[in-house]
């Protein structure tokens, strides 16, 4: 199959570092070329340009990844189309104000399908939107089981990798994010919780000369030192299918997270933790449930690891995605 994915056009796809939406359009054309399909990746701000380079690719089937540009999917040839949101509020009607206008472009699409990232998702849509279900497909996020590096004790003698300047912390959690507001970073620094804090800044009310934060790694880094920490730690107000979370699982981590990151993970299980929204400012309370968390998590690195591949590696994933494409290309 041929098929065209519509990036932002805000960065370079693959990202050297923060860059969600564009790390996983990378990882799906990868994985898909590895499927044998032919790929192309449109990303710029220019629509025009865009819509002239889809339709001269002449694809088999479009997916827009940005979903602020649904309207120019009317401008492009291509019979099968599909868009995905990342918008973090989607499952809270209140907060969907600066949204609402592009809630509503959907319904100038009708011969779009939806690729939700969650059942919460795929419900929203049907719900607020009058999308009929059998035009919408759940397709959750991955993450990459040949990069990122698994020290299964999470201890130094263990670790190739300390020597690129990682040392293993088993006594501590990383919150890896975008500094933003609607991570709520600023809530959990300086409490005594044990917690680093990585990510690109753009939240005044996080204090960036804390020495517990550690700045924005490169892609590289990343891969290589994720595993070097106990567990993790996200307790955003929002998310649609954090991508951390599956990063944080593929390297052995286990997961301390809020009732709104909880897409597609099993919180049965022993090492996904959630704290109650209820609670999400009772420092005691947070703090003993990630030291717990740790503990556990230390514990069962191969039992999480295995989790994350064989519910989340892109292998898994693309492979259910082509088989959802194909479906919709042979109807």
């Amino acid at each position: 199959m041929k098929i065209a994915i519509i990036g932002p056009g805000l960065m370079p796809i693959p990202p050297k570092g923060w860059g969600a939406i564009e790390s996983l359009i990378w990882d799906y054309s990868e994985e898909l070329l590895n499927l044998d399909h032919e790929v192309a990746i449109f990303n710029k701000r220019d629509l025009n340009e865009v819509v002239e380079g889809v339709n001269s690719f002449n694809p088999d089937f479009v997916h827009l990844q940005y979903d602020d540009y649904i309207l120019a999917l009317n401008h492009i040839n291509c019979r099968h189309k599909a868009v995905t949101t990342h918008y973090a509020y989607l499952e809270q009607p209140r907060k969907h104000g600066p949204y609402a206008q592009i809630f509503n472009a959907y319904k100038s699409v009708p011969s779009c399908y939806v690729f939700a990232l969650s059942e919460g998702i795929k419900n929203t849509f049907m719900e607020l939107n009058d999308i009929p279900e059998e035009r919408i497909f759940i397709t959750p996020n991955g993450a990459r089981e040949d990069l990122f590096a698994f020290d299964q004790s999470c201890s130094k003698s263990d670790n190739p990798f300390v020597s690129d300047g990682g040392e293993s912390k088993p006594s501590r959690s990383i919150y890896l994010a975008k500094i933003d507001y609607r991570k709520r970073q600023h809530l959990f620094q300086k409490k005594d919780m044990n917690i680093d804090f990585v990510g690109n800044h753009a939240d005044p009310s996080f204090d960036v000369n804390d020495p517990a934060y550690l700045g924005e790694w490169n892609k590289e880094f990343l891969y290589k030192n994720l595993t070097n920490y106990a567990n993790m730690v996200l307790l955003s107000d929002g998310e649609a299918h954090s991508l951390s979370c599956l990063e944080g699982l593929m390297s052995g981590l286990g997961l301390v997270i809020s009732e709104y990151c909880t897409a597609n993970l099993d919180t049965s299980l022993p090492f996904i933790d959630v704290i109650p929204e209820n609670r999400i400012l009772d420092g005691n309370f947070v703090r003993k449930t990630i030291a717990l968390n740790r503990q556990k998590s230390i514990s069962m690195r191969k039992d999480i690891r295995k989790y994350a591949v064989d519910n989340f590696s892109w292998k898994v994933v693309v492979k259910k995605y082509s088989d959802t494409v194909e479906k919709i290309i042979n109807e």
